[in-house]
């Protein structure tokens, strides 16, 4: 529930009676401002010249919508005139309320361009649904409200590839300040892959006064698996092994006076665990092929996807070298936890590859940031990365970024998501079957598909449409007829 009443601009174009009255009631008691009826499409172009919509809502009338394979011309009018919505009130919430059966490309590409909600009007409690919408609406501008309010009150930062001002990762980068001035003491990166866990590590050398002219080196414990790896962190002597055919210094005798960052350490061989305990403790680094050991001045920086501690128990990670690593510990937060720092991400990448790519964007959808923050998933900041370079690829200098310019299994992956927010609405007492008992999946999903066909074929589509709508013959809908005795 809200805690106030609404008191930005709330608009309806409903061309049936029924819907116009049910809208118009159900917004009278959530707002302070009285909702403005539009009744014709050229009148929409007023919206634009308001400082503020919060809401929008389009009853469209049933004609042309009786077939399912129609295209409906109020249909492509509402979607042409969404994106010149979103343009100016990008944080509007637009709830579509189709008249008749909504084709399912329909669903999906209203959804896509911006649809927060599309509410059958033939449902019993069409009513009750079309005021929980609302609620739900106005909160999430009131969200939005909030969260542009506060990002611009907050200080953007800017250091070593970290960008934004969210809180999660201002939090995270207080920590790192903090951790800098310790100087001596080893510190632990948690955070899943791509969320920068290497742009933080460098931060901390950076600041760290007594060490940031001195050497900062990256090692990949992944990467340095096998009879070569000691050899990579500790060096060795010529003629040491086959290939030794020169003194090597190693990545701790390199980075002395400096910073190591052990990336992925959890990847790190059993057997080399000790050494690196060694270091840590002593101070010493023994080459391979060596009598004698060296000296040197490091600081330690481990990163990490895994859970260490269930690596300890599972017998996979040393206890004593974690106990050593970990006197600090951060947490970079994922992008999931950050999605308010996508504009100023994904505008940063634009101005990073604009040079290799001789392309200036002139600007970009805002809807394109919501989408993103739905979609982007275990790749975080590095997979919204290579999203900016792929649409960069195949953009002209000053052109506009558009939702269409995003990579093909973003846009499936709003769809899919589209089809089952509009699309599919399995009824309540049907997954609580499922959930609770006693039902079994498959009977579920019989029953699930007797109220489908039972309901579109209450709309009067004919036996030959439906199948071919449905993908199936006549004959395969012909014996689902008969199983759930729907003649």
């Amino acid at each position: 529930m809200l805690d106030y009443r609404v008191r930005n601009l709330s608009v309806f174009f409903a061309a049936d009676p029924f819907c116009r009255r049910a809208i118009s009631e159900s917004l009278e008691t959530l707002t302070e401002v009285a909702p403005r009826e539009i009744s014709r499409w050229s009148d929409l172009n007023g919206l634009l010249d308001e400082k503020s919509v919060c809401l929008a809502v389009f009853a469209l009338s049933d004609e042309g919508q009786r077939c399912i394979r129609s295209s409906s011309e109020e249909f492509n009018k509402f979607i042409e005139f969404l994106p010149r919505l979103r343009n100016h009130h990008p944080f509007c919430q637009v709830i579509l309320i189709p008249a008749y059966n909504l084709p399912i490309q329909h669903s999906c590409e209203a959804v896509v361009q911006g649809v927060t909600a599309i509410v059958d009007p033939r449902q019993d409690n069409f009513n009750d649904n079309l005021r929980e919408h609302f609620h739900e609406a106005y909160r999430h501008f009131q969200e939005l409200q909030e969260r542009k309010t506060e990002n611009e009150r907050l200080p953007r930062f800017v250091q070593n590839g970290l960008v934004g001002r969210s809180k999660a990762l201002m939090e995270v980068v207080k920590l790192a300040q903090r951790a800098a001035k310790i100087s001596d003491a080893s510190v632990i990166i948690y955070g899943e892959s791509g969320t920068g866990k290497q742009r933080l590590a460098e931060i901390i050398h950076e600041l760290d006064e007594k060490r940031r002219s001195r050497p900062f080196i990256c090692v990949n414990c992944a990467a340095i698996t096998g009879t070569l790896a000691e050899s990579e962190l500790f060096g060795h002597k010529k003629g040491a092994f086959t290939g030794a055919t020169e003194d090597r210094l190693g990545y701790f005798r390199a980075a002395n006076g400096g910073t190591i960052l052990l990336d992925e350490i959890g990847e790190l061989d059993l057997a080399l665990q000790p050494k690196i305990l060694r270091v840590s403790q002593e101070g010493m680094v023994l080459p391979v092929g060596s009598d004698r050991e060296y000296r040197v001045d490091v600081r330690l920086i481990a990163a990490t996807h895994r859970n260490l501690r269930k690596m300890i128990l599972n017998g996979k990670f040393r206890l004593d070298l974690y106990q050593r690593l970990n006197v600090i510990q951060l947490n970079m937060p994922s992008l999931r936890e950050r999605t308010e720092d996508i504009p100023a991400l994904f505008e940063s990448f634009l101005d990073k590859y604009a040079h290799y790519s001789r392309c200036r964007i002139e600007s970009v959808d805002p809807k394109i940031y919501e989408i993103l923050a739905w979609t982007v998933g275990a790749g975080n900041v590095r997979e919204l990365e290579n999203i900016v370079r792929q649409i960069l690829i195949f953009k002209e200098n000053g052109q506009r970024i558009e939702i269409t310019d995003l990579p093909r299994e973003i846009i499936h992956k709003k769809m899919r998501e589209a089809v089952g927010q509009a699309v599919v609405n399995i009824p309540k007492e049907m997954i609580d079957a499922v959930a609770y008992g006693p039902k079994k999946l498959a009977d579920v999903v019989d029953e699930y598909e007797k109220y489908m066909l039972s309901r579109l074929i209450d709309r009067g589509i004919t036996h030959t449409t439906l199948a071919d709508n449905l993908g199936i013959t006549r004959r395969t809908l012909y014996n689902k007829l008969q199983k759930y005795d729907l003649h």
